[in-house]
């Protein structure tokens, strides 16, 4: 059973799963976006490993354990001496030096210093005080500026490397990045493409009676913005879930770096969390608001476009001009508000969260003396904040991200919607049937509705080659049974049979390609008047002339500068009435249908269009079955057989003259009243 249309017409795990199905057509660019955001997020949270590294082992490096030694590629000289970092994982052989720093000068003590033990005097020894209170003394040399450089060679090539290494990292990112934007902007415009060609797949299935109770621009506006809606929502998904990823992989670097920072920066989460859902909350109520003024404005901007005429005929521009300067204030007002709110409790809130934080990092750490553990805690406080800015910037995008997520759940529910609309029934393929164009109305009733038939019990026969005029009052059913022949809508009560065999039996596309009808408002496309003949069939121009000029349309070919090849602009505007009419009466007739329709074809061109139309119709309708519904009944005079109906209901047939006969007649009436 169909459900009721509304917002919540689908759950958002419904709308997820539907985008996510359309997201799997780009399956491709989906995994290499993923696998390059897995890369480049990776390598981000090594970039200040490796500065720590360089810091640590290499510019403060020289405060370890030396080893005396041979000569060798990792060596470095020193009054004639050779000498090495120790490596605790494998120990060297030789004699053991600790280099450390006392007050603003670097010592070279022989011997192993512990990392926690502390030098509180320097003179003949250097005297050291271990944790427990016990002191030891040592021999030491005080290292110069020059000696220094000679210890710092050792770290030339490491840190030359490290810095290529970075140098490769941050071009990966670079590249990985650009990939990584590329192919998901990519996957998303192909959503959007794929979301649009079933839309547009869709309006072919939809049954007429859908275009006649939904509002065109409403219709548009669901095909184009809010396809483009889904889009967004996929993208606000991919970006949560990018954030997502990054915080889940940034936290990893802060436990391996140290849990205990870790542990502290977790503790401002939940009140992270509470804020962005109080702030979610009231900052959505005048997103609402926004939105909702903004829909008003553009309404009442587009009623007064579209009613300029009246409005300047009746000197209401004032009034107009007052009421839209009204809601335009109301608009700046609410923006205020939500510019306040924003501000105070927006973004810069969530600065100051990451600055209390690092406030109690740097506290946390002042509290010790400066020392060689210090300087290199001070490396874990640089990655730490590293970190901690990598971490703000998910938390931003997710934050962000709330309110367009919103926005485009009612838009991809929009667009969901329409693409579940009922389908037309009777679809199928054109087999190339052609008609002889007998046709036979039984029984036919129809309604629109539960109640109220417009077609009541209406039979008749109409032979193949048959001129048929249908009369009556606006609301007696012509139109309504014309458009149940083009089968725009099902028959349930009764049938209607081509040449003996049931319609119901044939696709609605070969009855379809076997009737060409021609409306009251001719529908004219941009191009040329040939492209809009031809409608996509490839034809001679010569062609389209002949058939101009049996109607009697010889301007189109002879008085026109560019012929046929005359530029037709949007809707036709550069054309009259008449003309555009006889431009969609020869689009029919190059199509050669068996049936032809002309519902009220004539009712707004002029007298020498019409007669042009008529003199055509004397011709062409001899070799085709053709229905008139006539509101000028000169138009019908010459038929075969005229219908006139009134609610529902055949009330009189035969010949203009035999119907005009009858004093008392209905037909006579309406004839008379038309004279």
């Amino acid at each position: 059973m169909r459900r009721n249309r509304k917002l919540d017409y689908l759950s958002t795990k419904e709308i997820l799963l539907r985008v996510f199905k359309y997201a799997l057509k780009s399956k491709a660019l989906l995994l290499t976006s993923l696998f390059f955001l897995i890369v480049f997020s990776t390598l981000e949270i090594v970039q200040p490993l490796i500065i720590k590294k360089v810091i640590d082992d290499e510019l403060t490096g020289i405060s370890t354990v030396w080893v005396k030694t041979d000569e060798s590629k990792k060596s470095i000289l020193f009054n004639g001496e050779y000498y090495q970092k120790e490596d605790f994982d494998n120990p060297l052989a030789g004699d053991k030096y600790t280099i450390r720093i006392y007050g603003s000068e670097y010592l070279l003590i022989h011997g192993v210093v512990g990392e926690k033990d502390k030098i509180i005097e320097a003179n003949d020894l250097v005297v050291i005080e271990k944790d427990n209170g016990e002191t030891y003394t040592l021999e030491y040399l005080r290292l110069s500026k020059n000696d220094l450089l000679a210890f710092y060679r050792a770290s030339v090539d490491p840190i030359i490397m490290m810095i290529i290494l970075y140098a490769i990292i941050s071009i990966v990112i670079l590249i990985s990045r650009f990939i990584q934007h590329v192919t998901f902007t990519s996957s998303s415009m192909r959503l959007t493409l794929d979301m649009r060609k079933s839309a547009f797949e869709k309006l072919n299935r939809l049954p007429i009676d859908y275009f006649t109770k939904e509002p065109k621009g409403k219709t548009v506006t669901k095909i184009i913005y809010d396809s483009e809606g889904v889009r967004g929502l996929y993208q606000v998904v991919f970006s949560v879930c990018s954030a997502v990823f990054s915080l889940v992989m940034i936290y990893s670097g802060l436990i391996y770096l140290d849990y205990r920072l870790a542990l502290i920066t977790l503790l401002a989460l939940p009140f992270i969390y509470l804020w962005m859902k109080l702030y979610r909350n009231k900052i959505n109520k005048y997103n609402r608001s926004i939105r909702e003024m903004n829909s008003r404005i553009n309404g009442k901007l587009a009623e007064f476009v579209n009613t300029v005429d009246i409005i300047q005929i009746f000197n209401k521009e004032e009034q107009m001009a007052n009421e839209y300067d009204e809601m335009l204030k109301k608009n700046y007002r609410t923006k205020i508000k939500h510019l306040n709110i924003n501000t105070l409790f927006g973004f810069d809130l969530l600065n100051l969260f990451r600055r209390l934080i690092v406030a109690g990092i740097i506290v946390y750490f002042s509290v010790q003396y400066f020392s060689v553990a210090t300087v290199v805690a001070g490396t874990t406080i640089y990655v730490y904040i590293e970190y901690l800015e990598k971490i703000i910037g998910p938390i931003s995008d997710i934050f962000s991200n709330l309110n367009s997520f919103e926005d485009s759940l009612v838009s991809s529910s929009r667009i969901f919607e329409f693409l579940d609309e009922k389908e037309d029934t009777g679809l199928g393929s054109v087999t190339g049937v052609k008609f002889r164009g007998d046709i036979s109305f039984q029984n036919i009733c129809f309604k629109y509705d539960e109640d109220n038939y417009v077609l009541n019990d209406v039979s008749f026969d109409v032979h193949a080659g048959q001129f048929v005029g249908i009369v009556g009052h606006t609301g007696s059913g012509k139109s309504t049974l014309i458009s149940i022949l083009e089968r725009y809508y099902d028959l349930e009560e009764g049938k209607i049979l081509f040449d003996g065999i049931d319609y119901h039996q044939y696709s609605k596309q070969d009855i379809r390609n076997n009737i060409g009808i021609i409306l009251q408002d001719p529908s004219i496309f941009e191009g040329t008047i040939k492209s809009n003949i031809a409608f996509g069939m490839d034809v001679e121009d010569a062609e389209i002339e002949n058939i101009l000029i049996k109607i009697g349309a010889h301007k189109f070919v002879n008085e026109l500068k560019d012929g046929i090849h005359t530029k037709v602009v949007y809707m036709g505007e550069n054309l009259s009435t008449g003309e555009k009419q006889l431009i969609a009466f020869a689009r029919i007739l190059l199509r050669n249908p068996s049936i032809m329709i002309l519902d009220e074809a004539t009712a707004n061109i002029d007298t020498e269009t019409e007669s042009m139309i008529q003199n055509a119709l004397s011709v062409l309708s001899k070799s085709r079955t053709t229905f008139v519904v006539a509101h000028r009944l000169s138009t019908i005079k010459n038929a075969d057989i005229i219908y006139v109906m009134d609610q529902g209901k055949i009330i009189e047939a035969g010949t203009h003259q035999e119907l005009y006969q009858k004093e008392d007649g209905a037909y006579r009436a309406m004839y008379d009243a038309l004279s």
